[in-house]
């Protein structure tokens, strides 16, 4: 809040009462005690008003209404209004009988010079009153029956909410009535008074909230005479002009919020609402305001309210002026309303008053109470309601029945920056908000001088983001505004640290004893107030001398400091400070630590701080990198390397002899941080703080030093102690002197060293550094290059400084005899860095012929491993720039020092290619290995003479090792060198199989590329015959493997192509059968189709049988047409399969001693886990076999029904013949296709008896174990029999499948007759022991193959699979008696009459369907009882039923349930045509008739009976408890051996 704006006092048009009088009036009211006060906001109760309120209550009436001015103003609710001062005298009361009958009074409101009241009632009466006369001015009556249709009033008995004078004027005023009514009120007078009414709003605008007239303010403006009134209702805001006619000047309509809930639209009104007026105000501007351009009031505000939705709308007015900026003419300005700001409240706003410019003070429906500060958004809550709560009047939901928010306008009044509140009837409380002294005064008498300082630094910096009173606010950076608030608070501000330091530590003051947090707290505010106010000097003098006092006190605020240093908010400490800190900072490791880290952030200048002091503390506690920051701060770079070079020596000589000798006063496991890493290390500080100097940089800040020429000062005179700039050694021995620093950072770490030499020489802040170096003084002469300029004092760079440095330094420890100044590593390194420095910055370096003959034998003779790599570059690198004058020399000099790509480079130069080659090979190091095949190409590419044969020379001589580096590799350089030949390779292999089959792999079948690769080795371990994986040909329906007669005499180009001879593919086959079997099958599969043919299949089979790799065998017996030959090798490796199943069965041990062992155990043993594992994987395999023999039936109906619709004439392409030779074609296929039907069915017939032999072999087996016998073994044969269940289910998916009606090749019904028919043979056959073989055959009765088929169907219950698997058993089934049922709409299985087979003397077989009786009444089953139409209908359904699909027929359920050991066939009718046509049957008993005797039953014996008389059979069979089981009435009386009843599981 700006303390410079002039107080919203209204002006008006006669002379108002004087501010001061106002102030005497509530002077006294301020020193009543506090009732109820808060940071923001103090309520205070008017004692002496409150205390004449229940007088006045009793001689007047109950108080309905208040309005304060420089009066108050009670409305009572017997329609008396009474006038009193703010001590609760009575100044007036007006009313009289006649007013009694307008009601209570509802609201009041004072002129704007407090001199008449306009008073509104409950029953619709609005009376203006001079107060001081006790008059009426006017009464504003609501309307009569008596009045014109277009008279404008208010409604009779509906209160009057709102009241108000327009402007200054007594005689114009609004009222709004709890009805919606808005009228304006204009009293003329004239001869006579008169009062013109006119209507601003009317119920249809919807519920009112409030209404307001825009007051007078203290800045004229414009607006003062349009008389502006706002009307707020429940979906508007309007603003009407009222002077000079009444003209709407703007309207907003509420912003209905809608949400979809369930396809409806919830529409939430708002039922709180409130309006409020700013005037215009004029600003106090200040002498030094110099911006003309700046206004000097603020424009007039409406501040609204809907819901908890906060508005403000600013008045703007448009001037239509002229160049000169003066108004043209009399136009008056054109008034336009902008949207300045919105806020969202934390409830709905129920009251909201201006308290000056730019402050809004707001309450809620909890009565809580906000300033909004809206030129910054700022939203503080000062305080809840005063203590009572504040009763509003429900006007709007007694009139209207709507449940809104009471209305506060009544018992809320703003008056001069004071709130003004009734509570219940007895008690008025005055608020106001607190100015900022006032809340500072707040926290000192309470004793909270922290949060003081806290509020009062927020006042200063202008960032409390509260409300803030009496303080002007800055409009932008370092104005007045600013200036001014800054010196009102920091004298204040100031002053307040000094009283809470004076209460902290006055030691007469009587208080508890200080505690370390509040030391802290009050000395860390103390700091971030000085460092507000720009001036450090309170905190170093009065803050340090309070905690100085106490050491214990001292080292708190030293701690407070702490962070504010390390922040760099503070960067200088006086001399007495910084003392203090070293002496306490210096007693534990950890302290220590912190203290390095503070002297490091503070600007250390000399002369402002004891040296001494602080760098024998550093040395003492070992801070080196606070020591090598003073010493380079004060001029001196070299100091700090000689005493951290002499500690670090210490520190590794303590560690070599003791890891916890103490080294001053500390261990050095003390000084290590938490990570291991020691910071102030001395071998860590001493590189840092090289590498940043010789860089021109400030240590550790790495800042550049300034000037440029104290920083090449600095790095001269480090660079020159480091590598001393000297051309020899004066004398032998003399090395440990001269380079007695340099030898130091060697033993401190050598590759730290050569890091930071690296970053160094990087930089180029390194170009300006030059070294002079003097001559010698002796008189030798020495044997100097051409490139040697020779000088009296030669300038050198440094980077030919370390380069000649360390050569005399390598050279000195290379013959040094002891060999103890450098270790033959640093000797490798120091020197591989200084070649390899010199290459790389050739020719700014120069050497002597001398001096590289030296370094080249250091390179070579050097007996060091762990530099090898890098000497090798060095020396390459040397070679290059100095080539030899004879290469031969180095040949084994090279070759023994381990330096292959330097021999490589000597044999390239010597022509010696194949030579060359061969330095990969004998490399070292593997991965060098794989790089001769490029070397390879690319010298089989080049145009050198012989190049070309010594690589093909090389390449036969080194196959096998070629091979065994890489075999893609080769081949794919041997494709790429012309002279090469794979069939030389491989002939040159032909000694080496193994090496043979790999390169033949990656020649033709290299593996993928990367993308299409998965992760992973390429080839695995080879495996032998017996580790195979089990055979899968992999022959998908897809995949048919047929041979089109025609096929090769047709070109495609897309077809891929061999680029490999018939020998090469047919080796690779015989190779892989005996190193890689399990990639025959996928070989061969891939290169089938490639032309010219790569293999011939006669070859394969040959191969793969020799070798045994059977899937290999199968395929080509496939490709071949020998499928019979292809199903007896699976059937073979099967049967070795079923044998090893035997093996892994564990023994029997029933009726040993163990075995009654275990049975008189409690649990017997279960089948162990390894038993199961090996016995799973055998019937895997097993399992494998058979769904490859299932493929080999599939391809053989691909290809021999293909082949066999195919006419031979077709072949020939031959036209029409003659019907003779038609006849003879036709006869001819005919016999074929019979021959391929016979040849199918004997393969699925093979396949079955095979796989029945083996469930047939272990269910015996099982029959035949002793009761006795063991649990594992039981359990092992029962795990075998599922398994083998299992493959026959696929084995009969799949026939009943390729069976299909398609396909007239194979027979289901002779494959079954097959399976049925028993002869003696077989049976004598069966029952002998001696002849059981594991693949053995028996034959089946039909009640077996019924339940293997009923099986079958148990695996396609989804629709589509049945309707597929429905079509498959009516047209190949055994029972013909259901053909004639499909046909009549009923389902079930049939086989198609045939009287070449008879059907064993089945039940059913010899009858028709018509013939087919109930075997127990004997009357017909299947009774056609419709009529002809309706028969007629109903098999073109089933026609078009079988033609398309379209027609839904009946479904089956196979029911099996082991205890009934029957099955039940529900055959019902779904929606077809039969039902209507049954529906239009005229004989309806005969209809139910047959539907009722259309569910029938049939057993597995074939014998049909009603459904009704199975029941009573069944219900007869089940009588007894122990009765048998309900069976078939015909074969009840057959033997036991020939019933058909029988487990169906």
């Amino acid at each position: 809040m700006d303390s410079d704006t002039v107080p919203s006092t209204p002006r008006s048009t006669q002379e108002p009462t004087p501010e001061t009088e106002y102030e005497s009036r509530i002077a006294n009211l301020d020193s009543t005690p506090t009732q109820f006060t808060t940071e923001y906001f103090s309520w205070r109760q008017l004692a002496d008003m409150s205390g004449r309120l229940p007088e006045l209550a009793e001689q007047f009436g109950a108080v309905t209404a208040l309005c304060l001015g420089d009066y108050v103003a009670l409305g009572t609710d017997t329609g008396l209004v009474v006038v009193t001062d703010y001590l609760g005298r009575t100044k007036a009361a007006l009313g009289s009988p006649a007013t009694a009958a307008y009601g209570p009074v509802s609201t009041l409101a004072f002129s704007t010079d407090h001199l008449a009241l306009v008073a509104g009632y409950a029953q619709g009466f609005v009376v203006v009153w001079d107060w001081v006369k006790g008059t009426t001015v006017s009464v504003s009556r609501p309307l009569q029956d008596s009045d014109k249709p277009d008279a404008a009033g208010h409604p009779a008995g509906t209160a009057i909410t709102f009241a108000a004078f327009v402007g200054a004027s007594k005689h114009r005023y609004i009222s709004g009535s709890s009805g919606g009514h808005v009228l304006y009120h204009h009293i003329i007078r004239r001869l006579l008074t008169t009062m013109n009414t006119s209507q601003l709003a009317g119920p249809d605008s919807g519920i009112l909230f409030e209404a307001a007239a825009l007051p007078y303010g203290s800045h004229k403006c414009t607006t003062d005479d349009m008389g502006l009134v706002a009307i707020l209702t429940d979906t508007s805001l309007t603003i009407v002009k009222t002077r000079h006619g009444v003209e709407q000047q703007y309207r907003a309509s509420y912003q209905i919020s809608t949400k979809p809930v369930q396809k409806r639209t919830v529409v939430k009104r708002p039922y709180a609402g409130c309006v409020s007026w700013l005037p215009a105000l004029g600003y106090r501007r200040p002498a030094t305001a110099t911006d003309p351009a700046e206004p000097d009031y603020t424009p007039p505000k409406l501040a609204y309210s809907w819901g908890a939705s906060i508005h403000i709308l600013a008045i703007q007015l448009d001037y239509n002026v002229s160049g000169n900026g003066t108004p043209m003419g009399s136009v008056p300005p054109r008034v336009q309303f902008e949207r300045e700001a919105e806020w969202t409240a934390v409830g709905d706003v129920v009251f909201c008053r201006w308290i000056e410019a730019g402050t809004l003070l707001y309450m809620t429906q909890s009565q809580r109470m906000f300033v909004l500060e809206t030129a910054l958004a700022q939203e503080t809550e000062i305080c809840a309601s005063p203590p009572g709560s504040i009763a509003g009047r429900p006007w709007v939901t007694l009139a209207t029945g709507v449940e809104a928010e009471p209305s506060y306008a009544q018992v809320i009044s703003v008056y001069k920056r004071r709130v003004f509140a009734l509570c219940g009837a007895a008690s008025l409380y005055i608020g106001r908000l607190l100015s900022w002294t006032e809340r500072l005064e707040l926290l000192v008498e309470r004793g909270q001088f922290i949060d003081a300082i806290t509020l009062a630094t927020g006042f200063y910096q202008e960032r409390t983001g509260q409300v803030v009173v009496g303080l002007p606010r800055s409009r932008r950076p370092g104005d007045a505004n600013q200036k001014k608030r800054q010196a009102l608070v920091g004298s204040r501000l100031a002053g307040l640290m000094r009283s809470a330091l004076k209460r902290m530590f006055d030691a007469d003051h009587d208080h508890r004893p200080n505690t370390e947090p509040e030391l802290h707290a009050l000395a860390s505010i103390c700091i971030q107030a000085c460092l507000a106010l720009g001036s450090l000097q309170i905190l170093f003098s009065d803050v340090f001398e309070c905690y100085s006092t106490d050491s214990a006190h001292q080292f708190v605020f030293l701690e407070t400091i702490e962070p504010f240093i390390l922040s760099g908010d503070i960067t200088h400490l006086p001399p007495q400070i910084l003392n203090a800190m070293v002496d306490s900072y210096g007693t534990t490791p950890p302290l220590i630590r912190r203290l390095g880290g503070i002297l490091m952030c503070l600007n250390l200048q000399h002369g402002e701080f004891d040296v001494d002091r602080v760098l024998s503390s550093c040395r003492k506690h070992r801070l080196w990198r606070t020591f090598a920051r003073v010493w380079l701060s004060m001029g001196d770079p070299i100091a700090p390397i000689t005493s951290i070079i002499a500690a670090a020596s210490q520190t590794n000589r303590s560690r070599d002899s003791n890891s916890g000798q103490t080294v001053g006063e500390l261990t050095i496991e003390h000084l290590v941080g938490d990570d291991g890493f020691d910071d102030e290390a001395p071998d860590v500080v001493i590189f840092d703080y090289l590498d940043m100097v010789i860089r021109g940089r400030y240590y550790p800040d790495n800042q550049p030093i300034q000037p440029q020429s104290r920083a090449e000062k600095y790095s001269t005179l480090v660079a020159q102690l480091v590598f001393p700039p000297i051309e020899t050694l004066q004398a032998q021995g003399s090395e440990q002197q001269t380079f007695a620093t340099l030898l130091a950072l060697l033993g401190l770490g050598t590759e730290r060293l050569l890091d930071t030499l690296k970053h160094v020489l990087s930089d180029p802040f390194i170009g300006y550094i030059n070294i002079i170096v003097k001559p010698l003084s002796t008189t030798q002469s020495t044997q100097d290059s051409d490139r040697m300029l020779r000088r009296p004092s030669q300038v050198k760079s440094l980077m030919q400084i370390v380069v000649d440095t360390l050569h005399t330094l390598t050279m000195a420890a290379y013959t040094d005899p002891a060999g103890q100044m450098l270790s033959a590593r640093q000797i490798g390194q120091l020197t591989s860095f200084a070649l390899t420095l010199y290459a790389t910055r050739f020719p700014l370096i120069y050497l002597t012929d001398e001096t590289m003959a030296e370094w080249s034998d250091v390179l070579l003779r050097l007996d060091d491993v762990a530099t090898r790599a890098e000497r090798e570059c060095a020396f390459e690198l040397l070679f290059k720039l100095n080539p030899p004058r004879s290469y031969g020399d180095y040949i084994d000099r090279v070759r023994s020092a381990g330096f292959f790509r330097v021999l490589e480079h000597i044999y390239y130069t010597l022509e010696q290619y194949e030579n060359a080659l061969r330095t990969f090979l004998d490399h070292p190091d593997f991965t060098q290995h794989r790089l001769v095949f490029p070397a390879m190409k690319e010298l089989g590419a080049s145009k050198r003479p012989n190049a070309l044969e010594c690589t093909t020379s090389f390449a036969l001589n080194s196959a096998t090792e070629l091979v065994e580096v890489d075999a893609d590799s080769f081949v794919e350089t041997v494709a790429a060198i012309a002279s090469l030949d794979h069939g030389k390779i491989i002939d040159t292999l032909s000694t080496r199989p193994q090496l043979q089959f790999a390169y033949m792999r990656s020649l033709l079948d290299p593996a993928p590329d990367a993308l299409s690769q998965s992760p992973g080795p390429r080839t695995g371990p080879v495996l032998s015959a017996d580790e195979r994986s089990p055979p899968n040909i992999g022959l998908s329906e897809e995949q048919h493997m047929v041979v089109y007669p025609l096929k090769s005499l047709v070109p495609d180009d897309s077809q891929p192509t061999n680029r490999f001879s018939q020998a090469y593919h047919e080796r690779y086959l015989e190779l892989m059968c005996q190193y890689s079997p399990s990639g025959v099958l996928p070989y061969l599969k891939k290169h089938a189709d490639l032309s010219p043919e790569p293999f011939r299949l006669t070859y394969v089979q040959s191969v793969c049988g020799k070798h045994g790799v059977s899937d290999g065998l199968v395929w080509a017996l496939v490709r071949l047409g020998d499928f019979s030959g292809a199903l007896q090798t699976l059937l073979q490796q099967t049967d070795q399969e079923i044998e090893s199943i035997k093996a892994a069965v564990p023994d029997d041990r029933a009726g040993s001693t163990f075995a009654q062992d275990i049975a008189a155990e409690p649990g017997p043993p279960a089948l162990t886990e390894a038993d199961r594992e090996r016995l799973t994987d055998h019937l895997d395999i097993a399992a494998h076999n058979i769904d490859g023999c299932v493929g080999v039936c599939r391809a053989a109906l691909a290809k021999l029904g293909k082949d066999a619709d195919l006419q031979p004439g077709n072949y020939l392409g031959q036209g029409a013949s003659s019907p003779t030779a038609n006849g003879a074609a036709a006869r001819s296929q005919s016999d074929y296709r019979s021959l391929v039907s016979a040849q199918l069915c004997d393969l699925w017939l093979a396949l079955l008896r095979r796989t029945l032999g083996y469930l047939h072999t272990t269910n015996r087996t099982l029959d035949a174990l002793p009761p006795g016998a063991a649990t594992e073994t039981r359990e092992a044969w029962q795990l075998v029999s599922k398994r083998q269940r299992w493959m026959l289910q696929s084995v009969l998916d799949a026939l009943i499948f390729a069976a299909s009606p398609a396909s007239s090749f194979i027979s289901l019904r002779a494959i079954i007759q097959q399976l049925i028919t028993t002869s003696s043979t077989a049976a004598a056959t069966e029952n002998n022991n001696n002849a059981r073989q594991s693949g053995a055959a028996r034959s089946l009765d039909i009640t077996e193959i019924q339940h293997l088929l009923a099986v079958a169907v148990s695996a396609y219950k989804t629709e589509a699979q049945l309707m597929a698997l429905t079509n498959v058993l009516v047209d190949y089934d055994l029972f013909t008696t259901f053909a004639q049922l499909v046909r009549s709409q009923k389902q079930g299985w049939r086989v198609a009459p045939d009287s070449a087979q008879g059907t064993g003397g089945h039940a059913l077989a010899s009858r028709d369907v018509g013939d087919l009786c109930c075997a127990k009444c004997h009357s017909p089953l299947f009774v056609d009882r419709r009529q002809e139409h309706a028969m007629a209908e109903l098999r073109r359904q089933t026609t078009q039923y079988y033609e398309s699909s379209a027609l839904r027929v009946l479904d089956l359920h196979v029911f099996e349930d082991r205890d009934a050991q029957w099955q039940w066939m529900k055959l019902r009718t779904d929606s077809t045509a039969y039902d209507r046509l049954l529906g239009q049957n005229t004989h309806a008993g005969a209809g139910a008739a047959a539907a009722a005797d259309a569910q029938v039953v049939l057993f597995k014996c074939g014998h049909g009976f009603h459904r009704h008389c199975v029941d009573g059979l069944a219900a007869k069979g089940l009588a007894a408890a122990d009765a048998p089981l309900p069976e078939c009435a015909q074969c009840a009386d057959a033997p036991a051996s020939v019933r058909c009843i029988g487990a169906i599981g």
